[in-house]
């Protein structure tokens, strides 16, 4: 009689990567990042990027090679700048793009440290995802900009007040670190974008107040350094250039948030 045991090859098996995430998903919770990692293995020591994690394992992104099933020793970066170690299993892989890890033990002295990362990834997911919906009021379905004069103050400021309630939460669960910085001058820019548009005339012929759009004027040129062309816009109540503006600063620092 013909078993199991008898049909199984001893080659790997490279399961489909897509039917993989579907399981890991039901146990896990799986939460994009970009986090450094060092690890150790049958090929020496290796560098590469963590583009996921979950409180089973991670993929890292690389172009060093290994073998399935390998057992690593990982050191993973966290938010705070602290290190952890983790030993993992290679559960597949996609040479020159990167490995999945399961792991199989974290140190006891770093466990509490990683468990609460975690906890700050789904955080940080939260409040980026806020902002980003923030930013997309100002993007048409063709991902071209909205003009100018089919954008209402109002309406994003709605935006803007729905996403603070999220992106403060995470700023109180993040310790201090190049994340929360980061995540803090986007939703700062986004916020003031609102203060000086608020100082401009709205079209309906009421004249702004002079004290706000002097403070208007000193936001941009001081604290964001606006070339020439966007102070001319604010003077001359022209609103696309410092949309512009101040949306692109934001989203540079929302992206080194995510």
């Amino acid at each position: 009689m013909t078993t199991v045991a008898d049909t199984a090859s001893d080659e790997p098996l490279v399961v489909d990567p897509d039917s993989i995430e579907v399981e890991e998903r039901r146990r896990h919770e799986r939460l994009n990042t970009y986090l450094k990692v060092r690890w150790e293995g049958l090929f020496g020591c290796n560098e590469g990027t963590v583009s996921d994690i979950s409180a089973g394992g991670c993929f890292i992104l690389t172009e060093s090679h290994t073998t399935l099933r390998e057992l690593i020793r990982l050191e993973l970066e966290l938010h705070t700048g602290s290190w952890v170690k983790i030993w993992g299993e290679v559960t597949n892989q996609f040479p020159g793009v990167g490995f999945g890890v399961r792991y199989t033990e974290v140190d006891e002295e770093d466990e509490g440290q990683f468990t609460l990362s975690l906890g700050q990834t789904k955080s940080i997911k939260s409040g980026v995802a806020a902002l980003k919906k923030v930013n997309s009021y100002f993007v048409g379905r063709d991902g071209e900009e909205v003009p100018p004069e089919r954008l209402d103050r109002r309406e994003y400021k709605a935006k803007l007040v729905l996403a603070l309630h999220k992106v403060n939460k995470t700023l109180l669960d993040l310790p201090e670190c190049q994340k929360k910085t980061a995540l803090r001058l986007s939703v700062q820019t986004y916020a003031d974008l609102y203060r000086v548009w608020a100082a401009m005339p709205d079209g309906t012929g009421v004249h702004p107040n002079p004290k706000e759009l002097i403070e208007a004027y000193r936001c941009l040129k001081d604290r964001y350094g606006a070339p020439p062309n966007v102070l001319e816009g604010l003077r001359r109540g022209e609103m696309s250039a410092i949309i512009t503006f101040l949306r692109r600063k934001a989203s540079v620092s929302l992206s080194f948030a995510s």
